[in-house]
């Protein structure tokens, strides 16, 4: 199914709207998410790997918004980070596919975490959130440098 194709798909069922963004919220969210990613780093090294992996995940999500946002479409109704993860894959692309699959399962640990506080992020979970983190961030700046350098970007160091 074509790019357009599936957007309009998400438009008619209510999962999206059309939304025009300015670079300056755009750039807004990129820092955000980069305080999130460094506070990450921060509290894993620290050995507080839940507040590690939610800290990566919200990370992760604004990032992914902004791949919306800079689209013109921002999530909608229920389910919004599930959305947004899924909007994302179909605007990068089928390769991205398993590693959005993977912040997907995050998004449920991070959802058990909060309101299931008896389900635990082990250190191997906030420490794979993390590679994914630096990984997903790498693929959505390459694609967003093609597309406007205007966008402040960052290094993920770790």
């Amino acid at each position: 199914m074509s790019l357009k194709k599936s957007l309009n798909n998400l438009l008619e069922e209510g999962k999206i709207k059309e939304q025009k963004t300015d670079i300056d919220y755009l750039n807004a969210l990129l820092h955000s998410a980069k305080e999130n990613f460094l506070s990450a780093k921060y509290n894993f090294d620290g050995e507080f790997y839940e507040t590690a992996f939610k800290s990566s995940y919200d990370g992760l999500l604004q990032i992914s918004r902004v791949v919306l946002l800079f689209n013109g479409y921002r999530p909608h109704g229920t389910e919004q980070h599930k959305t947004t993860f899924t909007v994302a894959v179909i605007i990068l692309g089928k390769d991205f596919e398993d590693l959005i699959r993977k912040m997907d399962k995050y998004r449920v640990k991070r959802n058990n975490a909060i309101y299931h506080p008896v389900d635990f992020v082990s250190k191997k979970e906030a420490e794979n959130i993390l590679k994914i983190s630096k990984e997903y961030w790498s693929v959505v700046q390459e694609y967003l440098l093609k597309e406007n350098s205007q966008l402040n970007f960052f290094d993920l160091n770790f």
